[in-house]
C-alpha cells in the first residue's frame, strides 16, 4: 500500500471513530499508533491531521452537500461508509487535492465486501464536482453548527453576535505559549507574536515538543483567556491555594510561577500524572502537592482561603481548536454537566473560609453552565459576588465584563485573532 493510502486509512479511521463518539484529543491518540507502526513521513503526518481535521470541522457542509445527492439517507449503521464519503467530499471542497486523486483514493476503499457502495461513491463525488461550482462556493458555515446550540446561543447573544461566533471558531487554531521568565529571549528565539505580557501567540499547530524551549521548560501552552482566573486573584505570593478539576495544569503551572504553594487535585490518576510531568519539566514542583482525588468525595476538614475551580464543562469555548465538540455534545450534556458543575462549586464554598475568594471558571459559552451556576448560589446567601472590574485586566477589551463577571467570546481581542470562549466569576465567602 502507498504511503497516502497508508494515509488515508489512518483517516478514514479517525473519522469513523469520530462518528462514533470518540473524542478528537482521543483519534490523535489513536492516529499516533498508526503513524508509529506505519514510518510514515513528516508530510504525511501533516495530511493525516489536516485531512482529519478539515473533516470534522467541515462535517455540516459536507454531510449537506453529500444528502444533495442521495436519493435517501444512509441507513445510521453504515458508518465506514459514512466516513470514507466524508473524506473524500472534503478532499474535494476543503484541500488542494487534484479532483481525480480524491475520486480515485475514495473509490478505490469500496472493495470487497464493500464493493456494492463503489458505483455510489463514483457518482456523488463525480456529481459534486461537476455541479457544485464548489471553487468559488462558499458554504455557510452555520451548517457547521447543530441546530439546538444555534438557538441557544441566538437565545444568549442574539442573531448578530452568534454570526461572529461562527465566522470565527471555524478559522485555523492558533497556540497561545505563556513563557516563565525570560520572556525577550524566547520571543527572539521562538518567533512569536507578543500578545501580552509573558504570552506568546503562534499561527501555527503542530507538536508543541518540536518548538523551542520545550525541553528546557521555557513555557506551557495556555490560552489568553485561560490565564485570566489566575490573574483574578491579585498577589499569590507565598498564598496557599487549592487547585480544584486542575488537569491538564496551565493555571497550576501559573500559579506555581506566581510564588503560590498549590495543592492540585484531580479525579483522574493518568491526568494528575501527566501535569506533574510537565510541571516537573518546567521546574516548577517544589511549592505542589499533587492528589488523585474525587473531590467531592473528598474527606477533607482544613479549610482554604484561595481556591480556584475550573469545571468540567461541554467545552464549546474551544470549538476552534475542539470541533468534535459540536457533533460529541447536546442538551442532555449541558444539562447533566451543570448538575455537577452545581455540586462541585458547593463543595468548594464548603471548603473556603470565611472571607475566602473562590474563582469558578470554564470553557463553556452556555449560561447554564455560567451565569446560571452562579445566581443559584448567590440567591443561596452563601457566598456574594467579588465584582471583576476592568481596571483589573487593562489590556484586555472592555466587552468581555458582563455585570461583575467575565464573559470571552471567540471574537473577543479580535486585533490579535480572538480568544477561546470562556466564564469567570469571582465569589467571596459570607
Amino acid at each position: 500500500m502507498k504511503n497516502k493510502d497508508k494515509s488515508r486509512e489512518i483517516i478514514k479511521i479517525g473519522i469513523q471513530k469520530h462518528l462514533q463518539g470518540v473524542t478528537l484529543k482521543e483519534i490523535e491518540v489513536i492516529q499516533d499508533e498508526y503513524l508509529k507502526e506505519n514510518n510514515l513521513k513528516v508530510r504525511d503526518k501533516a495530511f493525516i491531521k489536516n485531512l482529519t481535521l478539515n473533516s470534522i470541522r467541515n462535517r455540516g457542509i459536507i454531510e449537506n452537500v453529500i444528502s444533495k445527492y442521495l436519493d435517501r439517507p444512509l441507513p445510521k449503521k453504515l458508518i465506514e461508509i459514512k466516513a470514507i464519503l466524508i473524506m473524500g467530499v472534503a478532499q474535494v471542497l476543503f484541500t488542494r487535492v487534484e479532483d481525480y486523486a480524491a475520486v480515485n483514493t475514495t473509490v478505490n476503499f469500496f472493495e470487497g465486501r464493500l464493493k456494492k457502495w463503489r458505483g455510489l461513491a463514483n457518482a456523488i463525488l463525480r456529481n459534486i464536482i461537476r455541479e457544485e461550482d464548489y471553487k468559488s462556493n462558499n458554504y455557510e458555515l452555520s451548517l457547521n453548527v447543530p441546530m439546538w446550540l444555534q438557538k441557544a446561543w441566538i437565545k444568549q447573544y442574539g442573531e448578530k453576535d452568534t454570526k461572529k461566533i461562527i465566522n470565527e471558531i471555524f478559522k485555523e487554531p492558533y497556540l497561545d505559549l505563556n513563557i516563565k521568565k525570560d520572556f525577550s529571549f524566547w520571543e527572539n528565539e521562538i518567533k512569536g507574536k507578543k500578545i501580552m505580557k509573558s504570552t506568546l501567540r503562534l499561527q501555527r499547530s503542530g507538536n508543541p515538543k518540536k518548538i523551542k524551549g520545550y525541553n528546557e521548560g521555557a513555557w506551557w501552552v495556555q490560552n489568553l483567556g485561560a490565564q485570566i482566573p489566575v490573574k483574578l486573584m491579585g498577589n499569590i505570593k507565598n498564598e496557599t491555594v487549592l487547585d480544584l478539576c486542575a488537569a491538564p495544569g496551565g493555571k497550576t503551572a501559573q500559579l506555581l510561577n506566581e510564588g503560590a504553594y498549590v495543592t492540585a487535585l484531580d479525579i483522574s490518576n493518568k491526568k494528575i500524572e501527566k501535569l506533574y510531568l510537565n510541571i516537573t519539566r518546567l521546574k516548577l514542583e517544589k511549592n505542589l502537592t499533587v492528589l488523585s482525588k474525587d473531590f467531592l468525595k473528598w474527606n477533607n476538614k482544613k479549610k482554604y482561603n484561595k481556591i480556584l475551580l475550573d469545571v468540567p464543562c461541554s467545552a464549546t469555548g474551544t470549538i476552534r481548536k475542539n470541533p468534535d465538540v459540536l457533533w460529541n455534545k447536546n442538551e442532555k450534556d449541558i444539562d447533566r454537566l451543570s448538575k455537577v458543575q452545581i455540586k462541585l462549586l458547593s463543595k468548594a464554598i464548603e471548603t473556603l473560609s470565611k472571607n475566602g475568594i473562590l474563582i469558578y471558571s470554564n470553557c463553556s459559552m452556555q449560561f447554564e453552565e455560567g451565569e446560571n451556576v452562579i445566581d443559584f448560589f448567590i440567591k443561596k446567601n452563601k457566598v456574594k459576588l467579588l465584582p471583576i472590574k476592568p481596571e483589573e485586566l487593562k489590556l484586555f477589551p472592555k466587552d468581555i465584563f458582563k455585570n461583575g463577571f467575565i464573559r470571552t467570546l471567540p471574537y473577543a481581542y479580535e486585533k490579535e485573532d480572538g480568544l477561546d470562549g470562556f466564564f469567570i466569576a469571582r465569589l467571596i465567602k459570607k
